[in-house]
């Protein structure tokens, strides 16, 4: 995670790849298969590459509907760069208060209070997912520094005299 200051955003938390996809709970092998796959993503390849708060709750989002639906991220393709856009324009306290609607003819952010759904749509609600980023981006634990080795550690070499 990376606070970067510049002329657009200033003060704007970044993600690397890494912990976009560790975050969404995104295998690394569907992983690269997104970034193939998904416009917004193969976009955004190599160290370099950086993903704001907004677009880490989309891709989120995006892992909890594949997860909980089955859907496969090609059905979700037409509609993926929309969300993507969609929530890396929010704040994130807008993003707290609010549902994710993904219908066959948009995607929309409605606030969690104001939810109508008339047709067929996925909705997932935003608050949880930014509890969860705002709770692993500042913990404040530190993870485990190695693990484990499988085999006790011996010399090697011989002692000449």
């Amino acid at each position: 995670m990376l606070l970067t200051t510049g002329k657009m955003a200033a003060n704007t938390i970044q993600f690397t790849g890494e912990q976009a996809r560790s975050f969404a709970n995104v295998s690394p092998e569907a992983w690269r298969h997104w970034r193939k796959v998904v416009p917004r993503l193969a976009a955004k390849r190599g160290k370099k590459a950086r993903f704001s708060a907004g677009e880490v709750v989309g891709l989120a989002v995006v892992a909890s509907i594949i997860g909980t639906f089955g859907v496969g991220v090609g059905g979700l393709v037409r509609r993926w760069d929309d969300l993507f856009e969609l929530c890396a324009a929010q704040r994130i306290a807008a993003l707290r208060t609010s549902c994710l609607v993904v219908s066959a003819d948009a995607v929309r952010l409605v606030e969690a209070t104001r939810l109508e759904v008339d047709a067929a749509a996925i909705v997932v609600p935003c608050q949880p997912i930014i509890e969860r980023l705002w709770s692993a981006a500042f913990s404040g634990e530190v993870g485990q520094d190695q693990v484990p080795l499988p085999f006790a550690p011996q010399a090697v070499g011989s002692a000449k005299r």
